[in-house]
């Protein structure tokens, strides 16, 4: 499974159906309200949990995690 979709099926969310249903992978999950703040938390828990990396505090900007594709390349770039 790549990241992307390692990604979606973690943020998937039935309430969220529409927003997933034409998603682009560079749409802001911010916008869209996909991630919020909380979400954010836990979102950063997953990709230190699912691939193995330490996200930094230096690191936490909106840039790096308000796409699919800034997640990815953030997450490639450890």
């Amino acid at each position: 499974m790549d990241i992307k979709q390692k990604l979606i099926d973690f943020l998937y969310d039935d309430s969220l159906k529409d927003e997933f249903k034409d998603l682009d992978p560079d749409d802001s999950l911010l916008e869209l309200g996909i991630v919020d703040s909380v979400k954010m938390l836990d979102l950063i828990g997953f990709i230190e949990d699912t691939f193995e990396i330490k996200v930094d505090e230096e690191d936490l900007y909106p840039e790096n995690f308000d796409s699919l594709n800034a997640i990815e390349e953030y997450i490639q770039s450890k």
